[in-house]
């Protein structure tokens, strides 16, 4: 298993990532330009994980927060990276940047289609408690939280 670092996204890494995320999610995917929007504003966080072995970006999460609740904005493991755990280690740094800033409740919505995010979004306990009919192209958004709060 690779080892990997997880810290805060550098602005110049901003278009890196957008350009990996118009290869992952196609017609859905955010441009540099929304990316810089986010990063801009207040009560949000981007983390980055980077392989030990070689410093190359493996994926990055974006969260929001604001009062108890906390929101997956977006999160993200490039095609290299898939199936080595990265997409867990970021989900929790997400988790975790949540508890540490008093949030309650974790939000997400993901493609009903993506079965491999569903089973690891079940695996830490999100529930689904509500749908999006076509928010995503072709299929709908399935709404999951996670309490956190003690």
């Amino acid at each position: 298993m690779t080892s990997t670092t997880i810290a805060e996204l550098p602005w110049w890494d901003l278009a890196e990532v957008a350009d990996h995320d118009e290869a992952i999610f196609g017609p859905t995917a955010w441009t540099l330009g929304y990316y810089w929007s986010v990063k801009a504003q207040n009560g949000t966080v981007m983390l980055a994980a980077r392989t030990a072995s070689v410093g190359d970006l493996a994926g990055w999460i974006v969260m929001s927060g604001a009062g108890a609740e906390a929101d997956v904005m977006t999160i993200a493991t490039t095609e290299a990276a898939r199936g080595k755990g990265i997409g867990r280690d970021l989900l929790q740094a997400g988790i975790d940047w949540a508890k540490d800033r008093g949030c309650e409740v974790v939000h997400l919505e993901v493609d009903e289609r993506n079965a491999a995010a569903l089973g690891m979004y079940a695996s830490f306990g999100f529930e689904e408690w509500g749908r999006r009919p076509d928010y995503y192209p072709g299929a709908a958004g399935i709404l999951m939280r996670l309490r956190v709060g003690d």
